[in-house]
């Protein structure tokens, strides 16, 4: 049944997904999750009962002892927000297409052709521009040099839409930034040599056993690739520093064995843990100058089988250091704020709130690196 008032239809495609006292919201067509919290709930499950605006409003500030000024303001911001979001009239588009290079305007010749060895598979990297290049290829100087002919054949394109990853011949990505061009390109090198879907990808750093893990998310600059360094060099396993894939149905986390971006401010820091940091190049990077690190003792084809917990790491100096539990609606706004990506359809939706219903969460602010990585050592313990 589609309910409507007003100009505002809550449709039936809608998937609903009440997750303890609140409630997650999706759509097919519609990227990400509406997390509603528990006042929002009360909102949309009195207009899906068939309340108007008006009695929903009265309603909610009755249930929340607040003025109804301040109720309709709220209200209607809630209700401007799904109207114009998850609850917006669907336009008609075609599928995404998969089409082969020859459609692309024609190019200069390739930049940068490289073949590696990633996850056991062999791969063949080619990036048609220098400034693809100088993003990109740092970070695969540390991977073995492939024996044989590629079994995966990756191209980076520029074009006036964007920038286009090609597999094989097949386009299966558009990205508008040199950045997330890197970062889907990483993730899809990764995922084509496990053979495995992701059920999620966190921007996030992550650090454990051969069995074990503990993910770190974190917005960019909070410090999650300084603290990965860390945990390293301390002799944990790494996984990543800057996206963590959680694999569908083993919900495994696969190792990223890319190096990490050092930035100047941190190469104080670890310069004395890592003596070849200080002899690496410098690279300017968006104005900024860093210093590229091969990941320590990597299993090229290595994953960890559990995740331990969910920490949300930040630096800040003269922080006190505090590692606080939070709840499963603390953890899905966490990650909203960091960057995440979840399989879009309602099984793959609810088997990944079920997993973080089921995994330890917690934020750690810190001010002194080695304590904090300290902390997370012992949760992966």
């Amino acid at each position: 049944m589609e309910i409507s008032f007003g100009n505002f239809h809550i449709s039936d495609d809608l998937w609903e997904f009440p997750t303890g006292n609140f409630l997650v919201l999706a759509r097919p067509g519609v990227s990400g999750l509406y997390i509603l919290n528990s006042s929002a709930r009360l909102l949309w499950e009195s207009l899906k009962s068939g309340s108007s605006v008006s009695e929903a409003t009265r309603d909610f500030a009755s249930a929340y002892n607040v003025p109804l000024e301040i109720a309709e303001r709220d209200v209607h911001r809630a209700v401007d927000e799904w109207r114009t979001g998850l609850c917006a009239e669907r336009r008609k588009s075609l599928p995404r297409r998969a089409f082969p290079t020859g459609n692309l305007r024609s190019s200069p010749p390739d930049f940068f052709v490289r073949d590696y060895v990633v996850h056991r598979r062999n791969v063949r990297v080619i990036l048609q521009t220098s400034e693809l290049a100088e993003e990109i290829a740092p970070r695969l100087e540390s991977l073995p040099n492939a024996p044989s002919a590629p079994d995966f054949v990756f191209r980076v394109v520029e074009d006036s839409d964007g920038f286009h990853i090609f597999k094989d011949q097949c386009c299966v990505d558009r990205e508008e930034t040199i950045g997330e061009t890197r970062g889907v390109l990483l993730q899809e090198i990764v995922r084509s040599c496990r053979g495995r879907d992701p059920l999620a990808i966190f921007h996030a750093g992550a650090c454990g056993s051969s069995s074990r893990c503990v993910i770190f998310p974190a917005s960019t600059q909070s410090g999650k690739t300084t603290l990965a360094a860390v945990l390293m060099k301390m002799g944990l396993t790494f996984y990543g520093d800057d996206s963590v894939l959680l694999e569908r149905d083993t919900l495994s986390v696969p190792v990223m064995p890319f190096a990490l971006t050092i930035r100047e401010g941190s190469w104080s820091v670890l310069g004395p843990k890592f003596p070849e940091l200080q002899k690496a190049p410098v690279v300017l990077r968006y104005g900024q100058r860093v210093r590229f690190l091969p990941p320590l003792g990597v299993n090229q084809d290595g994953s960890c089988g559990q995740v331990g917990a969910i920490v949300f790491s930040r630096f800040k100096e003269k922080a006190v250091h505090e590692l606080t539990a939070l709840d499963a609606l603390q953890t899905l706004l966490g990650l909203q704020e960091s960057g995440f990506w979840v399989a879009h359809d309602e099984q793959s939706i609810r088997d990944f709130l079920a997993w973080i219903q089921s995994t330890p969460s917690f934020s750690l602010s810190y001010s002194e690196v080695d304590v904090a990585a300290s902390t997370i050592q012992r949760l992966v313990r």
